[in-house]
């Protein structure tokens, strides 16, 4: 998967933007937020992406995050938030080495293979990704089952 990132040259002229209020890092490299945050003037609000560590972008001042992995665990996303709220950094930290896994799955493979492969898990076949993105490969499958047994038991703890 090839990243790009806009130079925060770019990103300060953006936000010099009023009605530009959040930004969706989709970097892959959490600790560029200790960059862009103070640089941004602290009013533009962040969400991390797929590959970040959440409770990570969420201690750096993160509102939330957008990201695959969240689309295919969302109760896993949600009780992370939850756990981040309340205080609650041991559930937080668990989770978040629950979830770890996915995320590596969704950098290694891509957002939408790996969306796509997960629905048809679930019972929802929708087919390949949009050319010129490739399908996860089929020995994807048992890894990613067993990192979704793993966030489950997490779920549980």
């Amino acid at each position: 998967m090839r990243v790009s990132d806009l130079p925060l040259s770019a990103l300060e002229r953006i936000v010099a933007d009023e009605t530009v209020q959040y930004l969706e890092d989709a970097s892959g490299v959490t600790g560029r937020l200790l960059t862009i945050r103070p640089a941004l003037d602290e009013r533009l609000r962040f969400f991390a992406a797929s590959a970040h560590l959440p409770a990570a972008a969420l201690d750096l001042g993160g509102v939330g995050r957008m990201a695959g992995p969240a689309c295919v665990a969302p109760a896993a996303a949600v009780a992370l938030w939850d756990a981040h709220r309340r205080g609650d950094l041991a559930r937080r930290a668990r989770l978040q080495e629950a979830i770890w896994p996915l995320n590596a799955l969704f950098v290694r493979h891509g957002a939408a293979p790996l969306v796509k492969l997960a629905l048809d898990e679930a019972g929802y076949p929708c087919g390949d990704p949009v050319r010129p993105q490739r399908p996860a490969p089929e020995s994807v499958r048992g890894e990613l089952r067993a990192v979704l047994a793993g966030i489950a038991e997490a779920l549980d703890a």
